[in-house]
């Protein structure tokens, strides 16, 4: 009798003391649920509270049943956000949440769809995603010991992407696009990915000592960018996808690209303008089996003030292959679609 009152009496000294010096230290917590647009459970989403005064984030990442829980959070006012998940859902940001010393949130969210509306755009985004969540093992190495990006790779945006700094003539440019609900997206009509490979799809690596391949669902299907220690030729016609060529520094491998034309559009979901002078430069670092690290940094003086930079982790899925995808067959994006 005399152990369980003893018990009872630590397990009260616990709640009641360390609710008061968590309220003593100024920290509280957030908890909740993230369900889809369709009331889903959205697990494997992260979500991010980013502290308004100090601009330092805090992360969790949602469990089965879309449920998140982050504690030992300063006292303040917060933005709430969950990074884009592929095409499927919008990027949600709730500012100016206030955490309160010593209490726990209650803080739900329902994310918004991303796309256009398509049939079948995406849906199995996140269930690829969690699938290939928790592959472990260092990176992988070639023959001659650079680092391994070969296989099948399911792409994502950037968590928190900064606003492209424009030229007048490009935000009037954008503002055009925006405006008439971005019709023209070349997408739309068959032509040509963003040749800044930024479209979170799977992508299909091929590497060799002289060349490294990407093949993709979209128009053209491929990429390739040469290793063998060429340089750029003086007099590229411009095409869509440009000239690519790559070097190696340590385990980065730096991807240059020129002699792009002028009509694509830049980065999904934002569709940016741009001149012939655009030029890209990716940094590929692969840190363990499951990952990709790509550092993109895209320059253009006659449309950016200054350059515009994305980071985006690419999951390795070893069981998923590229299909074959004929875009003028059965396309349906524009009769679904807000876009016409």
């Amino acid at each position: 009798m005399k152990r369980v009152a003893i018990a009872v009496a630590l397990l009260v000294f616990v709640l009641v003391f360390g609710l008061t010096g968590l309220a003593q230290a100024g920290r509280g917590g957030i908890a909740g649920t993230v369900t889809t647009d369709q009331g889903d459970p959205a697990a494997g989403v992260t979500i991010q509270a980013k502290e308004m005064a100090t601009g330092k984030i805090s992360s969790a990442v949602a469990g089965k049943r879309g449920e998140f829980r982050l504690t030992n959070l300063p006292a303040g006012t917060y933005e709430i956000a969950v990074p884009q998940m592929g095409l499927r859902t919008s990027r949600y940001a709730q500012p100016n949440v206030v955490i309160e010393a010593g209490k726990t949130l209650t803080f739900n969210i329902a994310l918004m769809p991303n796309n256009f509306g398509i049939v079948g755009d995406d849906a199995a985004f996140l269930q690829m995603y969690n699938k290939y969540a928790n592959q472990k093992g260092p990176a992988p190495r070639t023959a001659d010991g650079h680092p391994d990006f070969s296989g099948v790779w399911l792409a994502n945006v950037d968590p928190n992407p900064e606003p492209a700094q424009m030229l007048p003539w490009a935000v009037a440019e954008w503002t055009r696009r925006r405006d008439r609900a971005f019709e023209g997206m070349p997408t739309s009509r068959c032509l040509a990915t963003d040749p800044t490979l930024t479209l979170p799809v799977f992508y299909k690596i091929i590497q060799t000592r002289s060349l490294l391949v990407h093949l993709f669902e979209q128009d053209p299907h491929y990429r390739q960018a040469f290793l063998d220690g060429r340089s750029h030729p003086p007099d590229l016609d411009p095409t869509w996808m440009g000239h690519t060529i790559g070097r190696w520094e340590k385990d980065t491998l730096v991807l240059d690209t020129v002699g792009l034309n002028d009509k694509s559009w830049l980065i999904q979901a934002t569709w940016l303008p741009h001149t012939e002078k655009l030029h890209i430069v990716e940094r590929y670092t692969r840190p363990d089996l499951a990952h990709l690290n790509i550092d993109v940094r895209i320059e253009d003086p006659d449309t950016f003030i200054k350059p515009v930079e994305r980071h985006v982790q690419w999951l390795f899925t070893p069981g998923e292959d590229v299909l074959e995808a004929i875009c003028a067959e059965n396309n349906k994006f524009l009769e679904y679609s807000a876009v016409k």
